[in-house]
């Protein structure tokens, strides 16, 4: 009788098991349309290193109109958005995050800096492969990230 009572649990257990990792299986990845940007560099960096990308770092503004129009069209193309996959991808507000666009050079130009938006490219040794600044386009910034990866593993073969 015991081992009736016992079957009566383990079974319904098991298919309960059993449609949660078939529920999970048919889902699409959390954001799969999106670019997953992180906010933190110290973040990033640890990534890095784990998984071997180089980090792209978007230095950005709420009121930059140059970056609402880098969100709206070249951040929601499906090239770029793919492409991304390939990095650690951070995003740093330059007013909210001060301090980190200092640091990095990222700062708008009323903050005395290079102006936004920009993005910057770091090994994961945090050195510099590549900064640009300014709008760009989805198939410019699809170059550049192409150019990035190329620097990138050829200069991680030589380490």
């Amino acid at each position: 009788m015991k081992n009736k009572k016992r079957w009566l649990i383990v079974i319904p257990t098991i298919l309960f098991f059993v449609f949660i990792v078939n529920c999970k299986k048919n889902q699409p990845p959390p954001d799969s349309g999106k670019i997953q940007w992180i906010y933190s560099v110290d973040s990033a960096l640890v990534l890095s290193g784990q998984t071997q990308k180089p980090i792209m770092i978007d230095f950005m503004a709420e009121w930059c109109p140059p970056c609402r129009a880098m969100e709206d069209s070249t951040f929601n193309n499906q090239k770029i958005i793919e492409k991304s996959a390939d990095f650690i991808t951070v995003r740093i507000d330059v007013d909210k995050q001060r301090d980190i666009a200092i640091q990095y050079g990222g700062n708008a130009r009323k903050y005395g800096g290079v102006g936004i938006p920009n993005l910057l490219f770091l090994n994961p040794r945090n050195e510099k492969i590549k900064h640009v600044i300014g709008f760009h386009n989805a198939s410019h910034l699809s170059a550049v990230m192409d150019s990035v990866l190329l620097i990138y593993k050829s200069s991680a073969k030589q380490d």
